[in-house]
């Protein structure tokens, strides 16, 4: 049966419909909004239903991100998701830490996402901030695994598309923490190792060489420090101490500046 309004509206009763559809309107934004926010990975390692995975493939695919869901996550909701995702160690089976996130990048959506948007490296500046050297300190994350997840955050930061992006105030707020970093990490016997300490160097290098800094465009260590950008991959002691000695000059020629 179909109903029909034949009796025309007067001006109040219109306000109130109109009032009505808007209220519904932000209602049903609100539970979608609600429903993204709150989305989390289904099926993770230590659940019955992810030790009945029996293949790479299908591992893969349980951490897979539905593609409807991402294309309306904000950036900080795909950030909080890249700080919960199960599988952020797969990066140590590599040769190198890069070339370990690139495969990852290439078979889990979420990262491909996180590099195209332009704001994400906030908050992912954000969130390593609030990474202290054995744990989160604020911020309602798992610390499992600690030092392979402070790895993987400074990974993910570092990565050209995310540091190209940040403001300038941004970059420099980022060089700091990771000067931070690695002045924590080099009195910690876990930390204090090349590839514990590369992370947070290779960070310093990237915002350097992307802010052209005069002293970096001239060392005499600057090719090796390019190539380590690229390839995330060091083994000259010399360089890595070069490069923390010019995020210090940089950092105090800003405080200068400032």
């Amino acid at each position: 049966m179909n109903l029909e309004i034949k009796t025309p509206l007067k001006g109040s009763q219109k306000v109130v419909v109109h009032l009505f559809l808007i209220c519904f309107s932000c209602l049903f934004s609100s539970i979608l909004n609600a429903q993204l926010s709150t989305w989390d990975f289904p099926i993770k390692p230590g659940m019955e239903e992810w030790n009945r995975l029996k293949t790479e493939q299908e591992r893969i695919n349980a951490v897979q991100i539905p593609e409807d869901i991402l294309n309306q996550l904000s950036s900080e909701e795909l950030v909080e998701l890249c700080m919960k995702f199960p599988l952020f160690g797969d990066f140590t089976a590599f040769n190198t830490f890069q070339y370990g996130f690139e495969i990852m990048a290439a078979r889990f959506n979420i990262f491909d996402h996180l590099l195209s948007r332009k704001d994400a490296g906030k908050y992912l500046l954000k969130a390593y901030k609030d990474a202290g050297i054995s744990g989160f300190k604020t911020l309602p994350y798992s610390n499992e695994f600690w030092s392979i997840k402070l790895y993987y955050i400074e990974l993910v930061i570092t990565q050209r598309n995310i540091i190209q992006e940040l403001t300038s105030d941004e970059k420099i707020e980022l060089l700091v923490e990771a000067r931070r970093k690695f002045s924590e990490k080099i009195t910690i016997e876990s930390f204090a190792t090349l590839p514990g300490l590369q992370t947070s160097v290779r960070i310093m290098a990237s915002v350097l060489y992307i802010e052209k800094f005069p002293e970096f465009e001239t060392s005499q260590r600057r090719q090796a420090a390019v190539q380590f950008i690229n390839t995330g991959m060091i083994d000259d002691v010399p360089t890595i101490f070069e490069i923390v000695k010019m995020a210090d000059n940089y950092i105090n020629a800003k405080n200068n500046v400032r």
